[in-house]
């Protein structure tokens, strides 16, 4: 090898290290005109490697999960000193996540800005998170070369929010107000890492993976920024096509003449609009849920429960659900929210407000732990009549199915603990029993937020005692409605038409035999 080749050779390779843990530039630089399906798989793997270390714990918020090698293990080290701290709730995650893979790849990139009501066509008549019939789309930013990418994270916080994706699932992919994302079918092929998840009653979460038995898995945001794992399920709410709910995956973009030009549902091989058909859904000859038809059809193959593998991974989700709660909790006391005064109302709709009750409140947060316990209940009762009436649809090799699950369920229910300011720990049996007794708001102290009514551990005010008490038909409530009213005073609310809900027995002590 002569000493001119090496000296290229070594500068070649040089230059590639150089350029591979170079900083990026702030500006953004359209290089790439079109998002093909290479980097389409790209933002796939992106999108399963965040949410693989979310699930095991490398980081906690979208802004960590960015600066980490484990988490972002192919841009972490181009990330620029001077890129700011990323803010995420659930609407702004899948926005902030393709922002930030199509700056790093110089790929075109373009977002909503305003929105109008479908019906009024206005933005301020009402909340248009929870609009009738769904918005319409009035305006739309597209990056330029050179944008700064900390000011376009920014405005993708101030202007993105569960409104965004509220518009007609069907229509508004040609015009220049095009639809930033389209529904997708139900399948292995459509449904992938990266694919948004929208739930009506104002939830966001982003797919990072589909489990080979057909589950859903995704990472969610919320008002505190912290990021969670979950799995999709009834939880979830469905909603008519003018709301566009469901599965949707980020629109293909182009970029020419300074332009940008979205790809048409017809253009997409994978947009459908099957998941707005009415119930029943047929699979295989039988008429079957939306939920069961959504696994079914994901699974590879027939779908067969592993009853001790999904139950026993079904509590440590929920574990997980308690211990974020436990940090959200926290979050609030730390801001003296408990030693301020009770506000004279609570927000137009307890599941959708803005300011201090967004930031530190719990209402979602406890009513999908409730939908959680539910879905896993009524999955713990149809395993167990499989398993009764030989079924052939679970895999499991024992000898009393009963038996294992309530070993499984007294384990996980009592190892899963945390620890409270006041010194007193919990665990999540503690949860459950006491599941329509923890108060959801903030203003209330810290024992109190986790059920405990003892009046020694808990010194507020006879008005917030008063407030705990009228909040009782709230609390009862399992699944988020952001449709009903909840601004009342504390002398209004119990005997409001919201506040008429019965409680509904979540123990697992008859399923079980505990």
């Amino acid at each position: 090898m002569s000493v001119k080749f090496s000296i290229v050779l070594l500068f070649c390779l040089f230059t590639l290290n150089a350029q591979a843990a170079w900083p990026k530039s702030l500006y953004w630089s359209i290089n790439n005109n079109s998002w093909d399906e290479s980097f389409e798989l790209g933002y796939q793997d992106f999108i399963h490697t965040i949410g693989l270390a979310r699930k095991n714990g490398f980081c906690k918020t979208a802004d960590e999960c960015l600066r980490s090698p484990k988490a972002n293990p192919k841009y972490a080290a181009k990330n620029p000193k001077k890129l700011k701290f990323i803010y995420t709730d659930c609407a702004d995650l899948p926005y902030i996540f393709r922002a930030y893979y199509a700056w790093m790849n110089n790929l075109p990139f373009a977002y909503t800005t305003e929105l109008v009501e479908a019906t009024t066509m206005s933005p301020k008549l009402s909340d248009i998170r929870y609009s009738k019939n769904g918005n319409l789309i009035t305006g739309k930013r597209e990056v330029r070369n050179g944008d700064n990418i900390n000011n376009i994270l920014q405005n993708l916080t101030d202007t993105i929010s569960s409104a965004t994706y509220r518009t007609d699932a069907s229509k508004y992919d040609l015009s220049k107000k095009f639809r930033d994302t389209y529904p997708v079918a139900i399948d292995r092929k459509a449904i992938v890492p990266g694919s948004i998840l929208y739930d009506p009653n104002g939830h966001v979460a982003i797919v990072y993976e589909v489990a080979s038995n057909g589950k859903i898995r995704l990472i969610d945001a919320h008002p505190d920024n912290s990021l969670s794992v979950i799995t999709y399920g009834e939880k979830f709410a469905r909603s008519k096509i003018q709301i566009g709910g469901g599965f949707s995956n980020f629109r293909p973009l182009n970029f020419y003449n300074d332009t940008v030009y979205p790809k048409s549902n017809k253009e997409l091989p994978t947009y459908s609009i099957i998941q707005y058909q009415k119930e029943p859904f047929i699979f295989k000859g039988k008429e079957v849920s939306f939920y069961e038809y959504v696994r079914s059809v994901l699974a590879d193959g027939a779908v067969i429960y592993q009853p001790i593998i999904e139950f026993t991974d079904s509590l440590i989700e929920i574990c997980q659900d308690v211990l974020y709660r436990r940090d959200a909790v926290d979050f609030a006391i730390e801001k003296h929210l408990d030693d301020s005064t009770h506000p004279e109302r609570l927000p137009k709709n307890i599941y959708g407000a803005d300011g201090d009750w967004e930031m530190y409140a719990t209402p979602a947060r406890d009513a999908r732990l409730k939908a959680s316990f539910r879905e896993l209940k009524l999955y713990a009762k149809k395993v167990l009549n499989s398993f009764e009436f030989r079924l052939g649809n679970i895999d499991y090799d024992g000898s009393d199915l009963k038996s294992d699950l309530r070993k499984i369920y007294l384990d996980k229910m009592n190892s899963c603990k945390f620890e409270l300011r006041s010194g007193e720990e919990l665990s999540m049996d503690f949860v459950l029993k006491n599941i329509f007794k923890i108060s959801f708001d903030p203003y209330h102290c810290e024992v109190l937020r986790w059920g405990i009514t003892d009046l020694n551990k808990c010194k507020q005010t006879t008005n917030k005692w008063k407030w705990y008490e009228a909040e009782q038909g709230l609390r009862n409530r399992i699944d988020r409605d952001n449709t009903i009213k909840t601004d009342y005073s504390v002398d209004e609310l119990a005997n409001a038409p919201e506040s008429k809900v019965d409680q509904v027995d979540l123990s697992f002590d008859k399923v079980l035999d505990l």
